[in-house]
């Protein structure tokens, strides 16, 4: 009898042993490289996105090799958009056919040319072409990235990676306004294509999703991934994932041909598209991209003694940090309890600048004494529309709709939102001329809430779930 409970204490010693080391070897794991690699397409869109905040004043200033007017530099910043629904509508094309990992080493192709067009640029057409270009790779790469950080991570640790997307999205553009308070227009735009660069020399060397390789059959590929990006031969503990894995896609064997049917037939497909829907949505709804582009003439509404671009690159930064600090709260509370949180937090602060803009303007008051208020409201609103309801539709979008569908629905949303933000982009400086700062900011405040609210309230809780639970949890 004692003999036997020895045995068992040692086979249990050993049974923690492994877990320990497996434990160790996940720390460095192949997941948080692959991840960091694949989030240079974030960074590089992030940057392309802000370019604008410091391109447009130059462009329309004598420094520049031609000027351009109010209108030209409408349709600058908002056909980055026009780029990014081609790039939704190519890369489904791609994604199941070549992969994951080389959609988006294609997709880095047209974001190369696109800062090199910039470059070389010599009137206004050739960047309105730049500008397509880049809104096609960076977009069509962007989503695929969302799915292959979706598919690589594990599930107690995917909330942190996809927000790794998001913390580049800022840097990015923080570098883009350091970069443009700094140095020279030309410098500018030559650093910022060694982004692209550096994204297409460092993936190259990552794995693809095993998730690709189950799809066409490939198991000895799928089985040689993951142990990569687990960084670990233990082979009962890859079989087990490659069987979840494999569970899951059959469950989930949706014929092509009835798709999109399907996805708003079957219960959880549909539950998926209208939460990742709203989501995506109160982003677009918040303003966040148009505020972007438009960062420094805002910043220029507001009395302060520091310069515009100064000013934003302070902003930038402290986003940049704030987003670093919140990126583990999703695995920590919850995804729905902050969709509601950070719309509040969005709403809160449109409302205080509308404010603040109201009773400067309507009252033509002088109100520099206290310029801290609309920059501090101003620095919540991007925190809390870049940094944090971004980077939950991003959470949702990646472990909400199964496999089949999920390139298809993210797609559809993502065109569905890029027609949005091109019409607030290109309508922006139109809308202030019509309801003033202020009351847009307002009106942005107000949609947020309201979408954000609905959201919570259909929405169910995936954090710690993983894909196939989550599943399961939509179609109750």
């Amino acid at each position: 009898m004692g003999g036997r409970i020895n045995n068992e204490k040692l086979l249990l010693s050993t049974e923690n042993n492994d877990r320990r080391n497996y434990s160790k070897k996940r720390k460095c794991s192949l997941q948080f490289p692959a991840v960091i690699s694949a989030c240079l397409i974030r960074l590089g869109l992030g940057a392309a996105n802000y370019w604008t905040s410091p391109a447009v004043p130059y462009l329309k200033s004598s420094n520049s090799k031609f000027t351009i007017t109010s209108d030209q530099s409408s349709w600058i910043v908002s056909l980055l958009t026009i780029g990014g629904i081609i790039g939704y509508l190519l890369y489904p094309i791609f994604i199941n056919r070549i992969g994951r990992k080389y959609t988006m080493l294609l997709f880095a192709i047209p974001q190369v040319f696109s800062w090199l067009t910039i470059y070389y640029a010599s009137n206004v057409y050739h960047l309105y072409i730049a500008r397509i270009l880049a809104g096609i790779g960076y977009n069509g790469a962007y989503v695929v990235e969302i799915i292959y950080v979706g598919e690589i991570a594990e599930k107690n640790i995917r909330g942190f990676l996809v927000v790794i997307g998001k913390i580049a999205y800022v840097l990015g553009s923080l570098i883009v306004a350091i970069l443009g308070a700094m140095v020279t227009y030309d410098t500018m735009n030559l650093t910022l294509l060694l982004i692209s660069l550096t994204f297409f020399c460092t993936y190259f060397l990552m794995p693809e999703s095993p998730y690709y390789y189950i799809k066409i059959n490939d198991e000895g590929k799928a089985f040689q991934s993951l142990a990569k990006l687990r960084k670990t031969q233990n082979s009962k503990f890859l079989e087990l994932e490659i069987e979840n894995i494999k569970k899951g896609m059959m469950k989930n064997d949706i014929s092509r041909r009835n798709i999109i049917v399907k996805l708003f037939r079957i219960n959880a497909n549909r539950k998926a598209l209208i939460i990742s829907s709203l989501a995506v949505l109160s982003v677009s709804f918040s303003g966040s991209f148009a505020v972007a582009a438009y960062m420094q003439t805002i910043v220029s509404y507001i009395d302060n003694p520091l310069k515009p671009e100064q000013i934003t690159a302070l902003i930038m930064l402290i986003v940049l940090i704030t987003s670093i600090v919140i990126s583990p709260i999703p695995d920590w509370l919850g995804r729905r309890i902050l969709i509601l949180c950070y719309g509040i937090l969005v709403a809160l602060s449109s409302f205080t600048l509308g404010g603040f803009f109201f009773y400067k303007y309507y009252f033509n008051e002088n109100l520099s004494s206290i310029y801290c208020v609309p920059l501090v409201a101003l620095l919540i609103y991007i925190v809390g529309s870049n940094s944090a309801l971004f980077s939950i539709s991003h959470i949702l979008m990646s472990e909400l709709f199964s496999m089949e569908v999920k390139s298809t629905a993210t797609s559809l949303i993502n065109v569905t939102r890029a027609i949005l933000d091109f019409f607030i982009k290109l309508g922006f400086l139109r809308f202030v001329s019509v309801f003033e700062i202020y009351g847009v900011f307002w009106i942005f405040g107000m949609t947020t809430f309201i979408v954000t609210l609905t959201n919570y309230i259909i929405m169910p809780e995936t954090k710690g779930k993983t894909l196939e639970e989550i599943q399961n949890l939509l179609d109750l």
